[in-house]
C-alpha cells in the first residue's frame, strides 16, 4: 500500500517538475530566442538543478517536442469529442472547448503566445488541425477539398491571431465573449460557402 502511495507521490512530483520545466522554457522564450536559452537558465527558472533537468529531458528541443505533442493531443481530444459537421454551422461548442482548455492553464498559454518561437510551433499545430479536420469531414462536407483546405487555413489562422491579440490586450472582454463573437462570424461565413456549393 505504501509503495502505491509513494508511486503516486513520485508521479505527482514528476508531473510537477516537468510542468515547471516546460513553463520555465516558455517564459524564457518570451524574452529571447530559443537558440540563446541555456539548460542552466531553465533549471534556475524552474528552481531545480541540471541533474534533475536531465532526469526528465535530453535537451531544450525535447521539451518543445513534449509541449507540441501535449497541445496536439488536447486538440485531437477536442476534435474527437465535437460533432464536426455541426461545428461548420455553429463552431461555438468547439471554441468553448478550446476556451475551457486555455482557462485550465491560463498563465502557460499566455506565456506561450508571447514566446518568440510561438509562430513556428503554432504553424505545426495548425497543420495538424487542418489534416485532422479534413480527415474527419471527408465523407460529410461536399465542398471542393482544395477550397476547404484554404478555408480551414483562413479560419484557424484568424482564430489563433485573435486569441493572440486578446492575450496581449487589456482583456476588457472575456475569452467566452470573444469565442461567441468568433462563432457567429465563422459560422455565417462557412454556412454561406457550403450553401454556395462551390
Amino acid at each position: 500500500m505504501n509503495e502505491i502511495m509513494n508511486d503516486g507521490i513520485l508521479d505527482k512530483r514528476c508531473r510537477k517538475t516537468r510542468k515547471a520545466i516546460k513553463t520555465s522554457l516558455i517564459k524564457l522564450m518570451s524574452e529571447k530566442d530559443i537558440s540563446d536559452i541555456t539548460i542552466t537558465e531553465i533549471a534556475e527558472e524552474a528552481d531545480i538543478n541540471r541533474k534533475t533537468f536531465y532526469a526528465h529531458y535530453r535537451d531544450i528541443y525535447d521539451i518543445l517536442d513534449e509541449i507540441e505533442n501535449d497541445l496536439i493531443e488536447k486538440l485531437f481530444h477536442i476534435l474527437n469529442n465535437t460533432e464536426i459537421l455541426k461545428s461548420m454551422y455553429n463552431p461555438y461548442p468547439l471554441l468553448k472547448e478550446l476556451t475551457s482548455e486555455i482557462n485550465k492553464d491560463f498563465e502557460f498559454y499566455k506565456l506561450l503566445v508571447q514566446s518568440k518561437d510561438y509562430n513556428s510551433l503554432l504553424n505545426k499545430i495548425q497543420g495538424v488541425f487542418k489534416d485532422r479536420f479534413l480527415e474527419l469531414t471527408k465523407d460529410t462536407i461536399k465542398i471542393d477539398r482544395d477550397i476547404l483546405s484554404f478555408m480551414i487555413d483562413f479560419v484557424s489562422s484568424g482564430i489563433t491571431s485573435v486569441y493572440k491579440e486578446w492575450f496581449r490586450s487589456e482583456r476588457k472582454i472575456t475569452l467566452e465573449q470573444l469565442s461567441k463573437s468568433l462563432s457567429i462570424l465563422i459560422g455565417s461565413g462557412l454556412n454561406s460557402l457550403i450553401e454556395s456549393k462551390i
